[in-house]
């Protein structure tokens, strides 16, 4: 978990191999994350829970989306 001492939000730019294991990997250690990227179906899957990378499962998008540490925008 992150600690009071550190900056709370992040962004991502970039949610493809590199970008989305981090945006997700800090989303679970309890930053808020936008995870942001130029391709809109990209990121309208990420928002569905949809992931397109093997090493982050489905499950692992669905908590972190619901809790709101992860906001996926092309914006």
């Amino acid at each position: 978990m992150h600690d009071a001492a550190r900056p709370t939000k992040v962004a991502v730019i970039g949610q493809g191999y590199v970008g989305l294991p981090l945006a997700v990997r800090a989303a679970e250690q309890g930053y808020e994350v936008i995870g942001y990227d130029l391709d809109r179906g990209r990121i309208a899957a990420l928002a569905e829970g949809r992931s397109f990378i093997e090493d982050i499962p489905d499950d692992r998008l669905r908590p972190i989306l619901d809790d709101g540490s992860f906001r996926p925008s092309a914006d």
